[in-house]
């Protein structure tokens, strides 16, 4: 067992490890005379306090004998310790582990902010897609677009995030954005944040949208920005997923390159 894998079953930060006690295990030997109540090839156990000297060093003090049955249920606390508690993983949520999480955003109207170059910040109340978005331990944001409702399988198409700021991998340019620390459920709402609550300023995916039904037309920040105006203007409550591009990731892939 590795040191720190007894508390691997804290979420998230891992604790800070203070020593405080030490059990040594002790084997008799064989008197070569008088009594013992000890037999060669006992083993004993003794309990031990950590001590500070006079150099500020953390020393193993003077210890007590344990009786048998102090033993067994400091053993069986430990094991109840390091029983892994079952959790019930929300059902938005696509894939985790210690180093990622995945989770899914619902398609709704919502917020949009611009801050590009030359222009006058603005804010338009937009219908987003709905969105697969990676979190990873590194503090890097992933987002690709679906078009189904569905629970995300392998077999799900995605499609690139119609979105400024975002590369052709799905990679997100965070800038200035605060990020969060870790990347657990806990964190899914301050990470949604980075995306929801910043300004897009600059197409870094010139195929993120498929206008005039060309999907290879490049789209520049103009033609972003009248986009998303114009669905803004029209009051539409639905994001036209015929103006997506197809994604060259599988949700495997996509996983797995950004966690």
């Amino acid at each position: 067992m590795k040191p720190n894998d007894f508390f691997q079953f804290y979420q998230g930060e891992k604790p800070s490890i203070v020593q405080k006690h030490a059990i040594l295990i002790h084997q008799a030997k064989a008197l070569s005379s008088g009594y013992s109540q000890y037999r060669s090839g006992d083993f004993l156990v003794s309990m031990h306090d950590f001590v500070i000297n006079e150099q500020g060093e953390s020393i193993i003090g003077a210890g007590r004998l344990m009786s048998k049955d102090d033993v067994e249920s400091i053993l069986r606390s430990m094991l109840e310790m390091g029983k892994r508690k079952v959790r019930l993983l929300p059902p938005h949520v696509v894939s985790i582990s210690e180093t990622h999480i995945g989770w899914t955003v619902p398609a709704q109207v919502r917020p949009m902010l611009f801050n590009i170059t030359g222009m006058p910040m603005k804010k338009f109340d937009v219908p987003w897609p709905r969105l697969l978005m990676m979190a990873n331990r590194n503090g890097k944001l992933a987002v690709a677009a679906l078009k189904t409702n569905g629970r995300v399988s392998s077999k799900t198409r995605l499609y690139q995030a119609p979105l400024m700021n975002v590369y052709a991998n799905g990679n997100v340019c965070t800038g200035s954005a605060t990020l969060p620390d870790e990347c657990g459920i806990a964190q899914i709402k301050a990470w949604e944040s980075v995306m929801f609550d910043s300004a897009f300023s600059h197409v870094n995916n010139p195929s993120t949208l498929s206008l005039d039904g060309d999907k290879d037309q490049a789209v520049d920040n103009k033609a972003h920005y009248r986009f998303w105006h114009s669905l803004s203007k029209n009051k539409a409550n639905k994001f036209p997923n015929e103006h997506l591009n197809t994604l060259r990731y599988s949700v495997e892939n996509f996983i797995e390159n950004h966690s």
